[in-house]
C-alpha cells in the first residue's frame, strides 16, 4: 500500500523528495489522522466529563444542593459547600471563586468551572437558575451524550485540520523559498506533500504534551520540524547549471 510506503520514507531522509509522487488522497488521509490524534485528548476529557454527569444524574442527583442563581451569582443554603464524589472526580458547589484540584465540575460563586475548559459565567447559562433547572438541563444533555460527543469530535477534528493546514501552508512556503535560495529543484506543491508527512513527529510530540503537560513540547516540535526541513532541502536534487557555449 502506497500510504504505508510513504510512512516508511520518514526514517530515510534521502527518500523525502519521493513524496512528490504520493497521491493527494493519502495526503488528505494523513492530515485527517493527525487532526484526530490532536483532537483525541480533548474528546476523551469531554467523554469523561459527560460520563461523570450521567453518574451524577443516575446515582447522586439527590446530593445536588438547593441553590439559587441571583444576579449571576451562586447562593447556597446556609452558605455551605457541597462536594459530590464520583468515580472520575468530584463535583463541588461553593460560594468561593474556585473549587479543588480534583473537581470535574465546580459551581463557584460567579462561574462554572469544567475541567479542561475555560470558566463559564452564569450570565451565559440562562437555563440554570436553581436546582430544578440544573437537573432538567443535565438530564437533557446526558440523555443524548453520544450525539453531543460525535458533534464535539467533528468540531475538534475540523479545528485541528484547519490549524494543521495553516501551519502546513506557512512551513511549505518557507521551505520552498529556502530550497530555491540553496539552488535546489523545488515546487511548492511538492513541499506541501513532503511537509504533510514530516509533520508526523512534531504532532506526536504535541500529542504527548497534551497528555502530559510540559512547556518544552511545543518548542521541541518546532525544532524537529526545522531539522527535518533542512534534511529535506539537503536531499533535493540540485539545479543544473547552464553552461554558455
Amino acid at each position: 500500500m502506497k500510504y504505508l510506503q510513504a510512512l516508511k520514507r520518514l526514517i530515510n531522509p534521502a527518500k523525502y523528495p519521493l513524496y512528490r509522487t504520493t497521491p493527494l488522497r493519502y495526503i488528505f488521509l494523513h492530515l485527517v489522522l493527525l487532526s484526530m490524534l490532536l483532537a483525541a485528548p480533548a474528546a476523551s476529557g469531554f467523554l469523561q466529563s459527560m460520563s461523570s454527569l450521567s453518574q451524577l444524574m443516575e446515582e447522586k442527583s439527590d446530593a445536588i444542593p438547593d441553590f439559587q442563581v441571583e444576579n449571576a451569582q451562586l447562593e447556597l443554603p446556609e452558605d455551605k459547600d457541597t462536594v459530590i464524589k464520583l468515580n472520575q472526580g468530584t463535583v463541588t458547589f461553593t460560594e468561593k471563586t474556585a473549587g479543588s484540584a480534583g473537581d470535574l465540575f465546580t459551581f463557584s460563586k460567579e462561574k462554572i468551572h469544567i475541567n479542561g475548559i475555560d470558566p463559564i459565567s452564569y450570565h451565559n447559562v440562562s437555563t440554570i437558575s436553581d436546582r430544578e433547572s440544573l437537573v432538567s438541563t443535565l438530564s437533557a444533555y446526558t440523555g443524548s451524550v453520544y450525539f453531543y460527543f460525535m458533534l464535539l469530535c467533528l468540531a475538534l477534528i475540523t479545528i485541528q485540520l484547519f490549524l494543521l493546514l495553516v501551519k502546513l501552508t506557512f512551513i511549505s512556503l518557507t521551505a520552498h523559498l529556502i530550497a530555491r535560495l540553496c539552488s535546489r529543484k523545488s515546487r511548492y506543491m511538492t513541499w506541501l506533500k513532503i511537509m504533510t508527512f514530516l509533520l508526523t513527529a512534531p504532532v506526536l510530540i504535541q500529542y504527548l504534551g497534551l497528555m502530559i503537560p510540559n512547556a518544552l513540547t511545543y518548542p521541541l516540535s518546532w525544532c524537529i520540524i526545522t531539522l527535518l526541513t533542512c534534511l529535506a532541502v539537503y536531499h533535493l536534487p540540485a539545479k543544473k547549471k547552464h553552461v554558455n557555449s
